[in-house]
């Protein structure tokens, strides 16, 4: 049950991507899988094929930096639930830009809980991830020889390395992409505020 709630939030943060905070598709879906699928694909395979391996420093500074974000963006959850709350008398406006507006703000928040709730999920398998990269096979040289461990080291290493950056640039697009819907969203609320207050 819980899997199928995982895979609803993921479901619903990519669909974001697609559109607008009023329903309007933004591009192509063809060009915004090839952009959220085909640029951390390559980058990723760049930095693998140039040998660019996680050590520790590095992973560090990784996981506060994500851990910095997933703190804001835990906040910017209940900002977003508290506005969210003061908006619903809105809907029952007899203004038609107020009701518009309100249904806007509804569909921006459902929207942006969505894509925030994914954004942790992969600041989390991330975080996962970078850990198995420092993973050491040392103890299977009892059952293995030398050569098949250094192999089977080298063969994590660049699958986790991979993983680890393919969704570490997938984290940092959703993060775009929230901050472009925030930003969106603020613009539409500044320019309609003569309306809010109207019952």
């Amino acid at each position: 049950m819980k899997i199928l709630k995982l895979k609803n939030i993921r479901k619903e943060a990519i669909h974001s991507l697609y559109y607008d905070n009023r329903e309007k598709l933004i591009s192509s879906k063809l060009k915004l899988n090839l952009f959220y699928y085909g640029i951390p694909f390559i980058l990723s395979s760049i930095l693998i094929c140039l040998n660019q391996l996680l050590n520790e420093n590095s992973i560090t500074y990784f996981i506060t930096g994500i851990s910095i974000f997933a703190g804001l963006f835990f906040n910017l959850l209940i900002v977003v639930s508290d506005k969210m709350e003061k908006r619903k008398k809105l809907f029952y406006s007899n203004y038609e830009a107020t009701s518009k507006y309100a249904k806007d703000y509804k569909i921006f928040s459902e929207r942006l809980i969505a894509s925030i709730s994914y954004a942790i999920i992969l600041s989390i398998v991330v975080i996962g991830l970078m850990f198995f990269t420092q993973l050491n096979y040392v103890s299977l040289e009892k059952h293995f020889t030398k050569e098949h461990v250094e192999y089977i080291n080298k063969i994590s290493d660049y699958f986790f390395n991979f993983l680890s950056y393919f969704i570490g640039f997938q984290f940092i697009i959703l993060l775009l992409h929230i901050l472009t819907d925030i930003y969106d969203m603020l613009i539409h609320d500044m320019n309609t505020s003569e309306y809010q207050n109207e019952e």
